[in-house]
């Protein structure tokens, strides 16, 4: 894929065009993403978060499979398709209590260990065993980078802090994530592109400066700030502004580290982005990527801070 700037268009004009596909590509995407909350939260429900999630899953496996290929390698790609899904709604299943109805061990592992043995069995029907090792492993990697990160939202989707009763927490959770890591490459690339000089890891990603990465990290605190200020309802005032302060700069650590992941994926395959279906990012995998790290990294920050599971 040919990364040639147009010689037409001067790089101001493209920069502000981008912007715009981006604000407008994230605005459908906050829009979908309120409909699924606000259904959760009405209905005390968290199939609508999941269902999205494994859908996303699905678009975020078949770019990943795609770089795949493009580097030469030859993954099971089928079984992911389907088991990806399935595993992100057995997550749901089994955080909601439904699953205990019919079953007393975890589906999620059930569904975890049928595509790793399954995998390895697919490689036994292959006439060769060239490339075996690597085959089956990037398709593993695809099903742990692309189903069991966004898988780890949902968890947080079931936690609370406050114990006022599920799903508001968990909402809140989830809200905060998207917007404080999302904000965070926002922020890098208003910054970076005005005042960026030092460049943060040239191989990987270009474009990216440490003026960048510090003034997203900036944005991510004030916005958290900025919301627990203007909302005093939230269930973070638990913790205090000094914490949240300390998940800010957490979160827009792992966001910056699951950019640099997938931009390392994407130098492997030549390619400047996963896809072409979100106008102004690339595809799915290029929007939730920051989310794929900061997700677990505001999941074990709850945990240690004493959040617990709540059923639906």
């Amino acid at each position: 894929m040919s990364t040639t700037p147009e010689p037409d268009v001067p790089k101001k004009n493209r920069s502000t065009r981008n912007l715009i596909l981006r604000g407008m590509s994230a605005l459908g995407v906050l829009i979908i993403l309120y409909l699924c909350m606000r259904w959760d939260t009405v209905h005390a429900s968290g199939w609508a978060w999941a269902g999205i999630t494994a859908v996303g899953s699905v678009f975020m496996l078949r770019e990943f499979f795609r770089l795949a290929v493009e580097s030469e390698f030859r993954p099971f790609s089928w079984l992911v398709f389907i088991t990806g899904p399935l595993y992100i709604l057995a997550i749901e299943w089994e955080l909601s209590g439904d699953s205990l109805a019919f079953i007393s061990w975890s589906p999620t592992n059930v569904v975890l260990l049928f595509t790793i043995v399954g995998t390895m069995l697919l490689q036994l029907t292959r006439r060769s065993t060239d490339n075996a090792l690597s085959d089956v492993g990037v398709t593993i990697l695809g099903f742990l980078y692309c189903v069991v990160l966004p898988g780890v939202l949902i968890h947080v989707r079931h936690l609370t802090l406050t114990r006022y009763g599920w799903p508001m927490d968990g909402v809140e959770f989830v809200i905060v994530c998207i917007f404080v890591g999302k904000v965070s490459d926002v922020g890098a690339l208003l910054t970076g592109s005005q005042w960026g000089k030092h460049k943060l890891i040239p191989r990987l990603s270009p474009g990216k400066t440490w003026e960048g990465a510090v003034g997203g990290t900036l944005f991510s605190v004030f916005l958290l700030q900025f919301m627990a200020l203007t909302n005093l309802m939230m269930a973070l005032h638990v913790l205090g502004h000094g914490w949240m302060v300390v998940l800010s700069l957490l979160l827009a650590a792992g966001s910056l580290a699951g950019d640099l992941i997938e931009s390392a994926f994407k130098r492997n395959s030549r390619r400047k982005d996963a896809g072409t279906g979100v106008p102004g990012f690339g595809g799915v995998l290029d929007l939730t990527d920051s989310l794929l790290v900061a997700g677990p990294v505001l999941y074990f920050f709850l945990v240690l801070m004493g959040a617990e599971y709540v059923k639906s």
